[in-house]
């Protein structure tokens, strides 16, 4: 193994423990006392790590906490959803300097919305000194490889969007584009209930469905890159036609579209409920919260709808549960952070009911207590990971210059997507 690869291990490891001492890196990382402190010594000395408070003592000289430098760079993530585009500029470890939200009109072309994203990276990097990358996560199909959006289900004019290649050439920064289920569940691992655990899916429920898959600890992709389409399994193979082409996805009956569309349906047949005193005239003006509300209220449409979603999705996670058997199923997205228990119960008890039992004692499902930046956050935590090495030893590869030592062949700070 070379001084590179260990000097990548040092670095994830404090990435991902947060926190850590000189003497639980060379014990989890098998390497010698003496060898972590020379190495961790050049990143001290180089800005790459900081020291942050004591470190339990089990005898002799206290040690110190180490951490990756929150000002090792800045970072740029974009949330671009089909209600709402969400940007923050955050430190390295993902603390939030600056953000906004505002409507995406995604309706109305690619055009106008990346005008104001490019407005707004302008802006933020006259504001924010030393803003080193961008990353980008979208509610639809993308590409990973090329970053390029595929297609978004439901919102037409956005095929084929090629966002990694119009961002670097017009702002000259690296970019990453993801799929925001995906920006979600890194998220989660990160800084909410998936940290510390091997083997759990993160799904999304809002405008659409989708899944993160992480094995051993690592984000399962699948051979193209297209792992997780959670949303796009079949339920029923006679039901509607989906935006995907096939029918009877999982997206048709349990997604917030899906919950609204149901709605809108039965208020204009004339089903009674109280939503329809307020958006009878108005449907357009219907949105999850608002049946979720109706429903927390005693509204039997909404509870009937409700309940219908969780049913499906409960039924789609017990094929997930049988296949993966993994530790613990989150549930993000604005359809159970709003809902709540009202899709959460018969979600469970569907689950309960077509998933093996044995598999299914050992698989908790919660809600995630994340709030509507964790997908902005989840892709400045992924280009955290990715800039993380080539940052660092470019700094090395710095020093050694000025020093005049001999220059060791390192990597540049390029992203590889």
């Amino acid at each position: 193994m070379t001084d590179e690869s260990r000097l990548q291990d040092i670095l994830d490891l404090i990435y991902a423990r947060g926190q850590i001492s000189r003497a639980g890196l060379a014990k989890e990382l098998n390497l010698s006392p003496s060898y972590v402190s020379l190495m961790v010594r050049e990143l001290l000395a180089n800005g790459s790590l900081c020291e942050q408070g004591d470190a339990p003592s089990s005898g002799g000289r206290r040690g110190r906490f180490l951490q990756i430098n929150p000002e090792l760079a800045n970072l740029i993530g974009i949330d671009i959803g089909t209600v709402h585009c969400r940007m923050a500029v955050t430190d390295f470890l993902g603390n939030i300097r600056a953000f906004k939200k505002f409507r995406s009109r995604a309706e109305q072309g690619p055009e106008l919305l990346l005008q104001s994203i490019h407005h707004e990276i302008q802006s933020y990097r006259r504001e924010f000194p030393g803003i080193k990358a961008l990353g980008v996560a979208q509610s639809g199909v993308v590409e990973h490889v090329t970053g390029t959006l595929l297609f978004w289900p439901k919102v037409r004019g956005w095929q084929d969007v090629p966002l990694k290649m119009i961002l670097e050439g017009e702002h000259g920064l690296p970019t990453i584009v993801e799929d925001s289920a995906r920006t979600m569940a890194v998220a989660e691992q990160a800084f909410g209930q998936g940290r510390g655990l091997a083997d759990f899916v993160h799904v999304t429920v809002g405008t659409g469905i989708g899944s993160t898959i992480f094995v051993d600890g690592k984000l399962y992709v699948g051979a193209s890159g297209l792992a997780g389409e959670l949303g796009h399994t079949t339920i029923d193979e006679n039901g509607e036609l989906c935006s995907c082409g096939n029918r009877g996805c999982l997206e048709l009956y349990s997604s917030g579209w899906a919950i609204i569309n149901r709605v809108r349906s039965a208020l204009s047949d004339g089903v009674t409920s109280t939503l329809a005193d307020v958006y009878g005239e108005h449907p357009e003006e219907l949105s999850v919260e608002t049946i979720v509300s109706a429903g927390r209220s005693g509204d039997r449409l909404s509870q009937t709808v409700l309940s219908e979603a969780g049913t499906h999705l409960g039924t789609a996670l017990a094929g997930l549960i049988n296949l993966l058997n993994p530790e613990k199923i989150i549930l993000g997205g604005v359809v159970p952070r709003v809902a709540g228990e009202l899709i959460l119960d018969p979600l469970v008890y569907f689950l309960r009911r077509r998933a093996f039992q044995r598999s299914m004692s050992a698989t908790d499902v919660v809600i995630s207590q994340l709030d509507d930046k964790a997908s902005t956050l989840g892709v400045v935590a992924m280009l955290a990971k990715e800039l993380l090495g080539k940052l660092c030893m470019s700094k090395l590869r710095t020093d050694q210059a000025v020093s005049g030592s001999e220059e060791t062949d390192l990597p540049d700070v390029s992203l590889k997507c």
